[in-house]
């Protein structure tokens, strides 16, 4: 039985590539090198002069993180709906643009473009700053333009579509704004734990366990996880030299070419899948995946099984801002408690992804015997 990481793992190859020059081209997107996306975030805030007694305007549905960094520069989170679609209700987003908006994010969830033309036009009527949130969407398009490229602001995690062990990118699409630029970098020993833990996903795949698939079972230790990665401080810092140069020798086209491959093989079964559906139909032209999103009922038992079959699936995000009012924003409960996503990243093997697609309409069938056994044992 296979194991499939939730993230690209860290390989020899890419150890290798380390030794290589740099493109000519430089990295795309381009853009200021961070530690991280929030310390992206908190430097483009600053740059549009996002302080005190300011609001910005976020989807309800969103990962605390982003919050975290907006109450950092002492400005008042405020949310718009989204729909079971991941689609802002754009009446109800204007309506909520106050004298005090500075600005908007709009979050690309998983690679996908949101409406993000008209949130600018909508954005460029009322005087209020656009920050794309492409922390999903290293990669996507949108037409011939990149995602980024359309807001006042673009911030980026690719540590979060490539093996890095650290990373964020922030690109200013307007000459007048200047951010700060980061000087403080992680030490070098830190850098080489991470880079040795994204290295950890090569051997785990390779053997094919990890002791991650039982821990994550714990709904304790995934709440203690998300506190410490998206609650914490945040501070403006730079990205290690290490993820700088993976980032710069990181083939772009060939990640978009296996993201999309493995994402359209195992859309293709899951249409047809009788506990869990699709959140989106199709794979638009440009997009690069995160993951593929489905949506399950009693998607916590799903996502348990899955990870005692090696499957290490993500939910984004079972843990929403307490500042959101969940009665206000229903739609953001309900994607809440049913989002599962699978992996589609470029370090899959193609064998494993077929093994996959075999499992994934299986499920129910494998969970029934699993009973029986159990039972008779019992």
């Amino acid at each position: 039985m296979p194991y499939l990481a939730p993230d690209p793992p860290l390989t020899f190859s890419d150890l290798v590539g380390l030794l290589q020059p740099a493109p000519a081209s430089g990295v795309q997107p381009a853009g200021l090198f961070f530690a991280s996306g929030r310390a992206a975030l908190l430097a483009g805030l600053r740059a549009i002069g996002v302080g005190p007694g300011d609001e910005v305007l976020l989807p309800a549905y969103l990962c605390e993180s982003v919050v975290t960094t907006v109450e950092t520069v002492g400005a008042r989170p405020t949310y718009y709906p989204v729909s079971r679609r991941l689609r802002p209700d754009l009446a109800r987003l204007e309506a909520a643009i106050r004298p005090e908006t500075k600005a908007v994010v709009l979050i690309h969830y998983l690679g996908f473009p949101g409406p993000v033309e008209a949130v600018r036009e909508l954005c460029a009527r009322r005087g209020v700053a656009l920050i794309e949130d492409c922390a999903h969407a290293l990669y996507s398009r949108l037409g011939d333009r990149p995602l980024g490229s359309y807001g006042d602001l673009a911030i980026f995690s690719p540590w979060k579509s490539l093996p890095l062990p650290d990373g964020g990118l922030l690109s200013a699409n307007r000459p007048d704004l200047v951010p700060e630029r980061p000087e403080t970098r992680p030490s070098v020993p830190r850098s080489v734990v991470r880079l040795a833990y994204r290295a950890l996903g090569s051997m785990e795949q390779a053997i094919g366990w990890s002791p991650r698939l039982a821990l994550l079972q714990r709904p304790g230790l995934r709440r203690s996880m998300h506190t410490q990665v998206s609650a914490g401080p945040v501070a403006v810092k730079a990205g290690s030299a290490l993820a700088w140069r993976l980032l710069q020798r990181a083939d772009a086209a060939l990640v978009v070419a296996r993201r999309r491959q493995h994402y359209g093989r195992l859309l293709t079964v899951c249409r047809t899948l009788s506990w869990a559906q699709p959140l989106f139909d199709e794979l638009p032209a440009g997009v690069c995946p995160l993951g593929l999103p489905l949506v399950a009922e009693d998607r916590d038992h799903w996502r348990d099984r899955l990870l005692q079959l090696g499957v290490n699936v993500r939910t984004y995000w079972e843990h929403l801002p307490a500042s959101v009012d969940l009665e206000q924003n229903p739609d953001a409960a309900w994607l809440r408690d049913r989002i599962l996503v699978l992996p589609v990243h470029q370090g899959l093997s193609t064998r494993s992804v077929e093994w996959l697609a075999r499992l994934l309409p299986m499920l129910p069938e494998r969970i029934e015997h699993a009973t029986i056994a159990d039972r008779k044992r019992g």
